[in-house]
C-alpha cells in the first residue's frame, strides 16, 4: 500500500489526479478540503471522517487551518479486489463501491487501525511485512464495510496483548505528539483507567504523560530548527504551540538557550553564547 503523511503551515495543491485510488484521513486538529475539478462539491475532511478519491478523478486540496496534517493511503487494485473477493463480494459491485468520491465517518475500530499503521509505517517504521498486511487489509474491509458492502466485525480495538499500559500510551502519544489530547483520551488508547495510567507512566518513564509530550515537542522543535526547513515560528506551531512567547520561554528553559540561536551554522556544535 502507497503511503505519504505530510505535516506543515498551510497548505495547497493546484488540479492533480493520481493512478490509484487514495484515503484521505486528516490528523489532530487539521481540517482539509478536497474538490474535484468541473464540480461545485467540496468535501471537508477532519479527523471523525475519510474520504475515498477515486484513481483519475482530478481534484485540488487546501487546508482550512493552520496546521496541515494528513495521512493518505494508496491501496493496490490487487489489495482491493483480494479483500472484495474473501468477502464474497463482485468485482463489478466492488468497484461500483469505489467509483466516486464518498466521505465516510471513521468508526473507532477505523481509528484504531489507522493509528496503529501510521505508527508502523511513519513513527517506527520496524514492523513485519505480515504486520503491515494484516493492517492494510483490515483497513480495506472496513471501507468496504462502510460502503456498504460487507458486514462489520464485532471488534472494538486492535489486539494489543503482551504490550504494557505504558507501551499502548507511548505508541499513542509518539502517533500524535503534536496534537491536542488529554490523560483520558490517552488513558482510553492504552485500555487503562486515568489513574493506572499516571501510575504506570510516572514508575516506568519517571514523569506523567503531559511532562514526556511537553520535552519530545522541544525535541522535535530543536531539531527542525537545526535542520532549518522552517521559520522558527513555523516551528512552534508545527510542534503544538500556538502562542511563540510559550514556546520560546519552554524552549529556553528546557535546553538553556533561544530556539534562534540553535539555527544551522549560528554557531559550532558544542559550543555556546557566554
Amino acid at each position: 500500500m502507497g503511503i505519504a503523511y505530510e505535516r506543515s503551515v498551510g497548505f495547497y495543491k493546484e488540479l492533480h489526479r493520481h493512478d490509484r485510488l487514495m484515503l484521505i484521513a486528516p490528523r489532530g486538529a487539521c481540517v482539509m478540503r478536497v474538490k474535484t475539478a468541473g464540480s461545485r462539491v467540496a468535501y471537508d475532511v477532519d479527523h471523525s471522517s475519510v474520504l475515498i478519491v477515486p484513481h483519475g478523478v482530478e481534484h485540488e486540496d487546501r487546508s482550512l487551518t493552520s496546521i496541515f496534517e494528513t495521512l493518505v493511503l494508496f491501496p493496490a487494485a490487487s489489495l482491493l479486489e483480494g479483500v472484495a473477493a474473501d468477502e464474497g463480494i463482485a468485482a463489478a459491485q466492488a468497484r461500483r463501491l469505489y467509483s466516486r468520491c464518498r466521505k465516510l465517518p471513521r468508526g473507532r475500530w477505523l481509528e484504531q487501525l489507522l493509528q496503529e499503521y501510521f505508527f508502523a509505517r511513519v513513527v517506527s517504521r520496524r514492523e513485519s511485512a505480515m504486520t503491515l498486511a494484516f493492517f492494510e487489509r483490515q483497513i480495506v474491509v472496513e471501507l468496504l464495510a462502510a460502503l456498504g458492502g460487507t458486514k462489520r466485525v464485532a471488534t472494538d480495538q486492535v489486539d494489543a496483548s503482551g504490550e504494557s499500559v505504558t507501551g499502548r500510551a507511548l505508541r499513542y502519544i509518539e502517533s500524535n505528539l503534536f496534537s491536542k489530547t488529554s490523560v483520558a483520551v490517552i488513558a482510553r488508547q492504552a485500555f487503562a483507567s486515568a489513574s493506572t495510567l499516571l501510575r504506570s507512566f510516572q514508575r516506568d518513564i519517571g514523569t506523567s504523560p503531559y511532562g514526556y509530550i511537553k520535552v519530545r515537542r522541544l525535541e522535535e522543535a530543536r531539531r527542525l530548527i537545526e535542520a532549518g526547513t522552517h521559520p522558527v515560528g513555523d516551528v512552534a506551531l508545527l510542534v503544538g504551540y500556538e502562542n511563540f512567547g510559550a514556546f520560546s520561554t519552554a524552549f529556553k528553559a528546557h535546553f538553556g538557550r533561544s530556539p534562534s540561536s540553535f539555527r544551522r551554522g549560528r554557531e559550532r556544535p558544542g559550543r555556546r553564547r557566554a
